[in-house]
Order: C-alpha cells, then structure tokens, then sequence
C-alpha cells in the first residue's frame, strides 16, 4: 500500500503539478452586503499582499529534480514527512530461548509492523485527498473558463472569465463575485460624476472615465515587472491598481458600460487599445499610459518604434476596424492566455504553461490558433520529460495541419518538431535499457540474497538442534 500509495501521489503531481504545488486559500464566509468601494478595495488589497507570499506556483522540469519556485510558493498542506521513519522492533536473535521463544518475539515484531504500516497507508492516503482536491479547484477555473467561451459572443462575461483565467493561480472561486461587485461599486461612484445622460458627450465621458480610473483611484501600467503574470490575473490587476494594456483596458471598458458607453478592443501589433462604439468617432484610449486619447496618427507613430523604423518610413494602419464593432471575447482572451503563456515559458515554468495551453483550447478564434496550441502543448509535454504524451501531441499537430493546409503550412516549424519528436523516441529506448538492466540486476541481486537466508535460516536450525540435545 505504501509503494503503491507513493506512486499516486507521483502520478498526481506529474500529471497536475502546477495544481499539485499551490496552495488553496480556504473559502472564508464573504461578505455579501453592499459594502463600499473603498472597504471592498483593502480587502482585496491584503488579500493579494497574502497572495504574492503564498500562491505563486511552482514548475519543476522533470528532467532535473530541482524546482523553479514563483514569488511567495507554498507547499500544499502536509500532515507528516513522507520521508518520516517508522519504528521498527524486528531483530535477529541467534540461540537465547530456544525455537518457541524465537517465534513469539518474531509474532509480536509482525504485529508492530503491521500496525505502522497501517499507520503510514492512513496518512499517505491523507495526503493523496488533499492533492486530489487541489487538483479538483485548479481545474475548477479551467472548465468555468470552457463554459463560459461555449456562449455566443454576446453572451460572454469579460468579467467572470478573465476571473477564471486568474483562478489558475489562485483557485478561489469566491473571489469571482468580489470582482464583479467592485466593479459595480465603481461604476456607481463613476456615474455620480458625471452629468445627466441627456447630457453627456462621448468625448466628455471618456475623459471623466480616465480621470476617475487613472487620478482619483490610482490605476497604472505596470512598466517596472511588465512580465509579473499577476498583471494578466483580474483580481490582482483590481487589488494592486497595476496591470498591462489588455487588462487595464478590460477595467476601462467595463466602467465605460456600466455608464452608458459601449467599447470594444483594437487588437493592434505589440499594444493592445480599446475605442467607442459611436458614430464618426475615430479615438482611441491607451490605457497603458493613464487613459490617453489618441488618434489613428498618434498610434501610427508610436508603432514606427515598435519596428525601429527610420524617420522617412511610413507606417499606415488601415482603418476599416473604426467600421467593425463586434465585440471578439475569443481573440481578447487568446491574447490574454498568449502573454501567459509566453510569460511562463521565459521563466521556464512549464506546468504552468501546460496549463494555460489548456485553457487555450477553449477560446481559439479558429483552426491555426487551436493548432499552434496543440504544438506548444508538445514542446510544453517534451520538456518535462513526458515523452510519450509530447511524441503523441507533436505528431498530432503536423498530421493534423498538412491534412486541413498542405504540408506547406509547417514548412516554418516542420523540421524542428520532426527533431524533437526523434529526440523523445531515442529517450524512450534509452529508459527501456536501462529499465531491462535494471531489473535483470535486481533479479540476480534477489536470487543471491534469497540463497544467503536459506543458508542463515539453515544454520539457526543446526545450532537450535543441537541445544535441544
């Protein structure tokens, strides 16, 4: 039970570790009176300082036996050291008290083994629980996430699902509701600020909007750690007042609707913006740099250093996305998912990287994107040294895209993931060898110690035999 045990638990953690290593934050009773904004915003500002020391997760490459901890991990909760020794009584007693006497001492030592191991198997299978129900909230986020993208475009929530993606750091579900009702709470007082609707201006309305965001409660692009993936996490971009492009402007554009200001996103190259849904209206708001209103020539000039493109360039964005105001929840949270992703892959933190793939598969805005996915989740696999599921993936994705684009479509990529899937293989006939070695030596060391006790087991006899007479 105790090998067996053991190897479950390795099982789970391999197969869910990013899950398996973080912490779930017991679900405290939550208020849900009307509180104001501005107590609503200390709780979730210290629930975040708890956060940055307690639920950044960990990635461990499976081909090393180190581990890459994120700021603040902590491990889950442990009832006793796995490595924790058991007592044992058992002892080899040569003469002394005869045959009879013998079997008594080695009856009761029976007796102690068996109760530890007892012992052992109740807190192993313990253990395994808590790595069960941690794995059960982290993929809890994941399938609110599959749910919320199987709406029609319309229907979808920006809010609960970008709350969903967050619970990939931090499983607590409760927290969803909080961002909802903070926003509502802002909105509120937003629109206390304005003048009446029959006498508002889109212009006026924006710019309040971006005075109230940016001045009066303090929100800012978060230059310094740009690539922190709390940046990308709702609930953290609330708490902390900090956040990149797309996940200030998600906060802006949620403010803008609850006050009568409809928006969508501008997915530009590089930076991502968001502009109002009115007529003849061609701004748009960088909210990235404090909610500045730009026009379509400012964006062009700020993209020119984006290329390092010389003075006597031009750089001519077409503007027929001013005539497309269809919100695309699918490509706003593709782009989110992608900073993840690439965010974690820089630091090498592969678990979780596998598990932002997985949130990918539920929102690609079509065929390619679901593909580069299921590529990405190979290499991701590969790199943990699941060699068996990366070959299975990486395989997968150039049958499946020469079938559904023409060989042509992995003519960039082919030639790499055709290396990798040999690489994986010649891994996997490495292990069979050693495993075959290993267990041809093990079974010639077991035949040898199998005779040392017949030959030991032979010589007590002897000497009791002789006492006896």
């Amino acid at each position: 039970a105790r090998a067996a045990a053991s190897g479950a638990r390795a099982h789970v953690m391999t197969l869910t570790a990013a899950s398996a290593t973080s912490a779930v934050a017991p679900s405290a009773a939550r208020r849900r009176t009307t509180a104001s904004a501005a107590s609503r915003r200390s709780g979730l500002h210290g629930a975040s300082s708890s956060l940055s020391s307690a639920t950044t997760t960990s990635s461990a490459t499976t081909s090393s036996s180190s581990s890459r901890r994120g700021p603040g991990h902590r491990a889950p909760p442990r009832r006793r050291r796995w490595s924790e020794p058991r007592s044992t009584t058992t002892t080899t007693t040569r003469g002394g008290g005869g045959r009879a006497s013998q079997q008594k001492r080695s009856a009761a030592a029976d007796d102690d083994d068996a109760e530890n191991a007892d012992d052992d198997t109740r807190i192993i299978l313990g253990e395994l629980d808590d790595l069960f129900t941690l794995v059960a909230a982290r993929r809890r986020g994941e399938m609110l996430f599959a749910e919320e993208m199987s709406k029609p475009d319309a229907e979808i929530d920006f809010v609960r699902a970008a709350m969903y993606v967050a619970m990939h750091r931090r499983p607590d579900e409760s927290r969803v509701e909080d961002a909802v009702e903070e926003l509502d709470e802002l909105a509120a007082e937003l629109e206390k600020l304005l003048p009446p609707k029959e006498e508002r201006f889109p212009l006026r309305t924006l710019k309040a909007i971006s005075r109230y965001m940016f001045e009066t409660l303090g929100f800012e692009g978060n230059q310094e750690e740009f690539y922190d993936p709390r940046n990308s996490c709702l609930d953290e971009v609330l708490a902390r007042r900090k956040g990149i492009p797309i996940t200030l402007s998600l906060v802006y554009m949620e403010l803008a609707r609850r006050v009568g200001v409809p928006m969508v996103g501008v997915n530009l190259p590089a930076h991502f913006m968001i502009r109002p849904v009115v007529e003849d209206m061609e701004v748009l708001v960088d909210c990235f740099k404090g909610g500045e209103l730009v026009f379509v020539e400012d964006v062009e000039d700020m993209l020119k250093t984006y290329y390092t493109m010389g003075e006597s360039e031009k750089l001519t964005i077409d503007r027929s996305f001013f005539n497309d105001n269809e919100v695309k929840p699918r490509s706003f949270f593709t782009r989110v998912l992608t900073n993840l992703k690439q965010i974690y892959f820089n630091e090498d933190m592969y678990e979780e990287a596998l598990l932002i793939i997985a949130y990918q598969n539920h929102c690609s805005p079509d065929e390619r994107v679901r593909l580069f996915n299921r590529r990405d989740g190979g290499i991701c696999l590969f790199l943990m040294n699941r060699m068996e599921e990366a070959i299975e993936e990486l395989s997968g994705y150039l049958e499946e895209t020469s079938e559904k684009f023409g060989e042509a479509a992995t003519a960039d990529d082919g030639g790499k993931v055709e290396a990798m899937i040999t690489a994986a293989k010649e891994v996997l006939q490495r292990a069979a060898v050693k495993r075959s070695v290993e267990e041809a030596i093990g079974k010639k060391t077991e035949d040898a110690a199998g005779a040392d006790d017949d030959d030991e087991k032979d010589d007590d006899e002897k000497d009791d035999d002789e006492k006896d007479d």
